[in-house]
């Protein structure tokens, strides 16, 4: 049997003991390294540092435009900015050096932060950064990653995936590997990008969700309607019912069809009954004349007249869908 697990996991009572007087990472840091090379502490207690480095501010050089964000929230900048000031704990921003700079590459609204409360007499001079690897790929990469923590638009996301992408050939499933979420979810925000512009507008201004759009989009290229018509009416639903969001709540549920060929071959036949019961009540007319008085007598003998209030029902609520309103299907009952 080999000892090498005993080894890994090797905490002696002397180790515990140096280890018990340490009062700070650093110390314990250096403590532990000691304690492996004398042997009284297993290689599985072996610390390890990360590559932050406290830096000159005047090093740094940022480009927002090598950001993933359009647009940046100033309530959040306000919120990092007064940490600052507070001198509290704010995230290492990202960066690579390049030609003798520090080239910001993640941490756009904590750089946009610094800058504020220095002119507000901070005076900083020095911030953590960690050192970010592997060239514009693995910047867009983290900078995904880090939309956890500070939400970026949907557009945003989808125009990152769609950049990984094109331009660094990943794929929907290394996409969703790298950035730690599903592949349904990468699919759905680069298909947001193949609708049209002023719907992905109405995504990027919340009014409408990202999952409703497509839906809606989808709906409409099958039957042949125009999304934007569509979109644009579905919001000024929405906001005469007083919201300024397309939701179930505020335009009912997402458009469906509902007039289907077995609802049309079930009510054929009675309506072709009914045609027939007109034609033999309408006079031999050489000309259409202005006003016109017809007696019907509809007979259960001839007609089952439940389904025949059915089908009629079921035939104006299939008019209303082709018109872009919605009306549920009679049911019998």
């Amino acid at each position: 049997m080999t000892n090498q697990n005993v080894t890994l996991d090797l905490f002696t009572e002397a180790a515990k003991t140096a280890l018990a007087s340490c009062n700070s990472l650093r110390n314990m840091h250096d403590t532990a390294k000691k304690l492996i090379d004398k042997k009284e502490l297993g290689q599985d207690f072996d610390p390890k540092r990360n590559n932050a480095f406290e830096m000159p501010v005047a090093l740094l050089q940022c480009n927002v435009e090598e950001s993933i964000r359009s647009e940046f929230d100033q309530e959040q900048i306000r919120s990092i900015a007064d940490a600052y000031l507070a001198g509290d704990y704010v995230k290492p921003l990202g960066v690579a050096p390049t030609n003798g700079k520090l080239r910001v590459v993640l941490g756009f609204t904590s750089y946009q932060a610094l800058l504020l409360a220095n002119s507000e007499g901070a005076g900083i001079k020095r911030v953590w950064v960690v050192q970010v690897d592997g060239g514009r790929a693995k910047e867009v990469v983290r900078q995904c990653v880090d939309s956890f923590s500070v939400a970026v638009s949907p557009l945003d996301l989808a125009k990152a995936y769609s950049e990984l992408v094109n331009v660094h050939n990943y794929s929907a499933e290394q996409i969703a590997l790298e950035t730690h979420r599903n592949e349904r979810h990468v699919r759905k925000m680069l298909a947001l990008l193949d609708v049209p512009e002023e719907v992905r507008e109405m995504v990027g201004n919340g009014q409408v969700s990202v999952t409703r759009a497509l839906s809606a989009d989808r709906q409409c290229k099958a039957k042949g309607q125009d999304t934007v018509v569509h979109m644009k009416e579905q919001l000024e639903q929405a906001q005469r019912n007083g919201s300024n969001k397309i939701t179930s709540k505020s335009v009912g549920a997402a458009p469906a069809a509902l007039y289907g060929r077995k609802d049309l071959d079930v009510a054929a036949p009675v309506l072709v009954q009914l045609a027939d019961q007109l034609e033999n009540a309408l006079p031999i007319m050489e000309a259409a004349p202005e006003d016109l008085s017809i007696t019907l007598k509809l007979s259960a003998a001839d007609f089952d007249l439940k389904e025949l209030a059915l089908s009629l029902a079921n035939l104006r609520a299939a008019y209303k869908s082709a018109q872009g309103t919605t009306e549920a299907l009679a049911k019998a009952v």
